[in-house]
């Protein structure tokens, strides 16, 4: 139910806020949409001593089924985009990347045509440094924009918070509030026909419209995590109602009341088979909380 502190609710069911639809409730719960609630928010939290988790769109994330003592926030509604030169976008941490993509296309701007199919928004993109087909949020990230946990507001580069395969030290210092990314002019058919073909690969090799967190592994060096999961025998297993699926042996899929508890045991097996088969490890990309 909605608090008295301003836009802060209590106990909200957390698998309403996740792509994969797992987790209990949280303690406190924001929704921003503006800078001055971010911060608002951030000053709830240290008041009162709790801890803070921040998501975008609410992929790559499993809560507990337990839910999370604390604050989290969700940065979905910190939207708008403007192209502030020709070649260069400022975007908010809310705004969804496929529209993005889609927004840039045509202006004519290529690069987020490469992360069309990622089902999230700047924040997340730029935290996880998201990628696909070649490309990755470091390729055109210029600077970002963060509220630091005590409420200021900086500007740091990709060096500075430390931008790597898939993860960064964003998170040491703040809450992404918006992201400057430097792309290529090109055709908008050019880019259009780009993004059409990597939309139509993803189809046919990636569980669509069903409940995932996305790739559950980051690719080990030289390999892919999806083949190896797959020559482990891992696609069709199942725990409870959290299936690996057939299509692609790296998303685990709820297939309606999934819970935490049943992610992690798919998780630990698939580990387990991987490196007594081909002596690798694997490391998740979604971040489980436990």
């Amino acid at each position: 139910m909605p608090s008295t502190v301003a836009g802060i609710l209590y106990d909200e069911p957390l698998r309403n806020h996740t792509t994969i639809k797992i987790g209990g409730p949280a303690r406190y719960f924001a929704r921003p949409s503006t800078l001055e609630e971010l911060k608002g928010a951030l000053s709830f939290a240290r008041d009162r001593g709790i801890p803070i988790y921040v998501i975008s769109g609410g992929s790559d994330i499993v809560f507990p089924d337990r839910g999370f003592d604390g604050l989290v926030i969700r940065m979905d509604r910190l939207r708008g985009v403007e192209r502030v030169e020709d070649d260069l976008v400022v975007a908010h941490a809310g705004e969804s990347i496929p529209s993005l993509a889609v927004l840039t296309e045509q202006w004519g701007l290529s690069g987020f045509e490469y992360l069309f199919g990622v089902p999230g928004r700047i924040g997340g993109a730029v935290a996880k440094n998201a990628g696909a087909y070649g490309l990755e949020v470091a390729d055109i990230l210029e600077y970002v924009e963060l509220v630091t946990w005590e409420g200021e507001l900086v500007r740091m580069g990709p060096r500075d918070i430390a931008i790597r395969y898939r993860e960064s030290d964003v998170l040491k210092y703040g809450v992404v509030y918006r992201a400057w990314f430097r792309l290529r002019k090109e055709s908008p058919g050019v880019i259009r026909r780009r993004r059409e073909e990597f939309s139509s690969r993803r189809m046919k090799t990636q569980p669509y419209g069903v409940a995932t967190a996305g790739c559950m592994f980051k690719n080990p060096e030289g390999h892919s995590a999806g083949k190896l999961l797959d020559m482990a025998g891992m696609k069709g297993e199942r725990k409870g109602d959290v299936m690996v699926s057939e299509k692609h042996a790296n998303f685990f899929i709820n297939l309606g009341e999934g819970r935490s508890e049943d992610v992690l045991y798919l998780v630990e097996l698939a580990k387990k088979r991987v490196y007594e088969e081909f002596g690798i490890v694997l490391e998740e990309e979604v971040i489980i909380l436990r």
